[in-house]
């Protein structure tokens, strides 16, 4: 969702709705990259168990050379990469929003206190 904070009027219900609704995008990405933590564990345990069980290897780095090279772990880095990807860019909307509202309500002080001086 694609966010134009400069061309939004100073609407404190409409700001608040867009930095809460860019807030919940980034707490759904983050759960997401999250859960695919544990993810890489149970798929790092299956392949070791699998590994251990069907192939010969000298020492552990030769096991973990066959599970990093795993198609089935390759496909789950290829995943984890567009979601970490999707996490990052709306954390940086989200953060830039904060941003924004902050500078405003700056702007907006400033307004007032030069009105007060009739300046």
């Amino acid at each position: 969702m694609a966010t134009d904070i400069y061309s939004l009027d100073f609407e404190p219900n409409k700001i608040a709705h867009q930095q809460e609704e860019l807030g919940m995008v980034f707490a759904d990405e983050d759960t997401a990259v999250q859960l695919m933590k544990e993810e890489k564990n149970m798929i790092v345990a299956e392949l070791t168990v699998y590994y251990s069980q069907n192939t010969s290897y000298k020492n552990t780095s030769e096991l973990n050379a066959h599970i990093y090279s795993d198609k089935r772990f390759k496909e789950f880095v290829e995943r984890y990469r567009k979601t970490l990807k999707g996490r990052n860019r709306s954390k940086i909307r989200h953060e830039t929003y904060k941003t924004f509202v902050e500078n405003l309500r700056t702007k907006v002080v400033n307004e007032r206190e030069l009105a007060k001086k009739n300046l």
